[in-house]
């Protein structure tokens, strides 16, 4: 618990929500980038609840009744993903408002899971067509554009995580061995490759005549403050912003942002290189996390089925 318990007649619906923060930091240890996904779902809860002026007034509408609608609504709309993330940020809210003596009962046990079974689903890739038509749209004529072209480059050529081009520092550049080195992240391993002549030549151009002058070791920086990208969304921002400048069509359901670049390299690869290589490139420890991307293999998979019992050989 906090120092002191708060009344909530007076407290006011942004005071509750820089409570709710500090009880995330300092009580459960959330790092920041999650708080920021928790806080972004409970605004939702806040908003289908209306606009109450105070926390009292919010709480007043919390009941297993209106959860229930809120649950179901919220089902209804948005997919397993996203509901995953909402009953968990609901989950923590509900524990919060009772361990800090907001409500007179723990309601977070009313919150719904919702299971989802690995190696259910295909993994949705960006077809090799829009990014195509990403990388085509944008004129490399100002320093911000000469470096989201390289960045998009790197997604595509080499598969990484948005959080391993953030951290790729000048250092981590070979040029007279044209290799390039990924920092790991995620638990998994880090990743060294081919510097490719286009992925080389973007870097370049940025490097030279688009990177703002910084001693910074890291090789992405604002074109603004010179800073380096420490906002863990700053990239798929980036590429869902450039895709509807491009006005490129994305199939529905496909990530927008730096997943989508990740799943295209994968799906591409499977299939055309061996699978430990394909384990190594994208740096997972455990294979089991690539596997998923073996079910688009479709040709390899059509010579392992069994003729079907009594059909013609």
């Amino acid at each position: 618990m906090l120092n002191s318990v708060a009344n909530p007649a007076i407290l006011t619906l942004s005071a509750l929500r820089e409570r709710y923060r500090h009880y995330n930091l300092t009580i459960r240890n959330v790092c920041e980038d999650t708080l920021k996904v928790r806080l972004a779902y409970v605004d939702r809860l806040f908003n289908y609840l209306g606009p109450p002026e105070t926390a009292a007034g919010l709480f007043l509408k919390i009941d297993p009744v209106t959860l229930g609608h809120f649950f179901i609504d919220y089902a209804m709309r948005y997919g397993p993903g996203s509901r995953q993330n909402m009953y968990s940020a609901a989950r923590a809210f509900l524990r919060f408002a009772y361990e800090e003596q907001f409500m007179a009962n723990d309601l977070s046990a009313l919150v719904p899971t919702v299971r989802r079974y690995r190696m259910s689903g295909l993994p949705k890739a960006l077809p090799e067509a829009c990014i195509l038509a990403l990388e085509e749209s944008i004129d490399r004529s100002d320093p911000v554009a000469r470096r989201d072209a390289a960045i998009i480059c790197l997604l595509s050529t080499y598969g990484v995580r948005g959080i391993q081009v953030r951290r790729l520092r000048l250092e981590d550049l070979d040029w007279q061995n044209e290799r390039i080195h990924f920092p790991a992240a995620k638990g998994g391993r880090p990743i060294e490759q081919h510097l490719t002549a286009k992925a080389g030549n973007r870097l370049t151009d940025y490097i030279v005549n688009g990177r703002p002058e910084s001693s910074l070791p890291q090789i992405f920086l604002t074109a603004t403050t010179g800073a380096a990208l420490s906002d863990s969304s700053h990239l798929s921002k980036m590429i869902h912003r450039r895709l509807l400048r491009a006005n490129v069509p994305v199939p529905d359901g496909v990530s927008r942002g730096t997943h989508g670049l990740r799943h295209a390299f994968a799906v591409r690869m499977t299939g055309k290189v061996p699978f430990k290589d394909v384990v190594d490139m994208l740096g997972h420890r455990d294979p089991s996390s690539t596997l998923i991307y073996a079910k688009t293999d479709v040709q390899t998979l059509q010579q392992a089925a069994l003729p079907w019992p009594g059909g013609v050989a």
